[in-house]
């Protein structure tokens, strides 16, 4: 099937777009609806990958988009998410309630006061900007967004004119991570006398928004970036305490397939048998998923995909060459071409359907077979 074709109304469709760095999760929840949740853009562009998704179903999908959501405000998760919010002005916008807070806005004012770095401090003043904006004023005025946190229902589509009923609900932050995130803005914030600097990225990441999709009988699980951190109300041990009752037949695997995102009792309590879990792979810096996550990962399920081809070990190299390409060239980086695509599709009028998997532009499965994932 061609990635043009658009799902038809009693299709549930869970597409995840990773270009190797940023990743974007598409949701179709019935009657040409749409979350929208990150964002991620093509190499040189600076619009969304979501926006030529939608658009080339040329069926107005873009128009049906009803929440957008940032799980949280690294870079490689909101790069372009602002060119969404221009394209769909009635769709919520949501965000962690960890920036729910002034000091927040403080460091947003100042980057748009001059402070510039690809940290997505940046992106989210273009977004606050959207939304303050009117026609009387259109300097930034700093707006005040939906916020995202634990056992929030982000989203409800409900009544007897659709084909299928669709909640989106958020499991996190959990009260317990939010001061973990006010201590770390802090910390970033310049002082005064400061030179001005680019806005880091913080680590870890204790207070992305975990989603929990419900779309007719089907579950799916969207990890974002948060991290397993092993203490008690923090991490995706919160977001065990307020699990559902039911599991789910999808997982977006969180931070890149990382050791230290990975919690094994949310595959056994939260996740079905085999499910069908998604990575998408972070090439730039400290790459991820590792060989050895891959691996871990395929031994998890049967049903693993990576949205970029390149993940886990880096090919070897002549020693002669290497040597005289680190004397001659200063920067080295994967260039990208069209952004890897898995795309997933549920008939939910056909009970007996399986899903359609389809791979698009280097996807690829993930096997035990470690030279499978290399």
């Amino acid at each position: 099937m061609s990635r043009s074709t658009p799902p038809s109304t009693n299709e549930f469709e869970i597409s995840v777009i990773g270009p190797g760095r940023g990743e974007c999760v598409l949701l179709h929840l019935g009657d040409n609806e749409w979350c929208v949740v990150d964002s991620c853009t093509a190499r040189g562009r600076t619009e969304s990958v979501a926006i030529e998704y939608l658009n080339s179903f040329e069926n107005g999908a873009l128009d049906g988009v009803k929440i957008v959501v940032a799980t949280h405000w690294h870079d490689d998760h909101i790069r372009g998410l602002a060119s969404v919010l221009r394209r769909v002005p009635s769709a919520s916008f949501f965000c962690s309630a960890a920036l729910d807070k002034e000091i927040f806005f403080e460091l947003v004012g100042i980057t748009a006061n001059g402070i510039q770095g690809r940290s997505g401090v940046d992106e989210f003043a273009a977004i606050l900007g959207l939304i303050g904006d009117s026609a009387a004023e259109k300097t930034l005025r700093l707006a005040t967004p939906k916020w995202a946190i634990e056992n929030r229902k982000l989203l409800d589509l409900i009544g007897v004119d659709r084909t299928f009923s669709a909640t989106v609900t958020a499991l996190s932050p959990s009260d317990g991570t939010l001061a973990l995130a006010y201590t770390e803005i802090a910390q970033v914030l310049p002082k005064t006398g400061d030179i001005q600097r680019r806005i880091t990225n913080l680590s870890p990441n204790h207070t992305s928004v975990v989603l929990w999709v419900e779309a007719g009988p089907m579950r799916a699980l969207l990890g974002a970036d948060l991290l397993h951190t092993g203490h008690a109300g923090e991490g995706w041990g919160a977001v065990l305490s307020c699990k559902r009752d039911e599991t789910a037949a999808f997982f977006k695997v969180p931070h890149h397939g990382s050791a230290n995102a990975d919690c094994p009792e949310v595959w056994d309590q939260m996740l079905r048998e085999n499910p069908i879990a998604v990575v998408t792979p972070f090439t730039s810096g400290v790459p991820l998923p590792k060989s050895s996550d891959l691996l871990r990962l395929a031994g998890r399920t049967t049903n693993c995909y990576c949205t970029t081809a390149g993940a886990g070990k880096a090919p070897s190299r002549d020693a002669v060459v290497e040597k005289t390409m680190r004397r001659q060239v200063t920067e080295r980086r994967v260039v990208e071409g069209a952004p890897g695509h898995v795309r997933v599709r549920w008939s939910l009028t056909d009970q007996m359907a399986n899903p359609v998997v389809e791979l698009f532009n280097g996807a690829h499965p993930v096997t035990i077979d470690a030279r499978a994932t290399l």
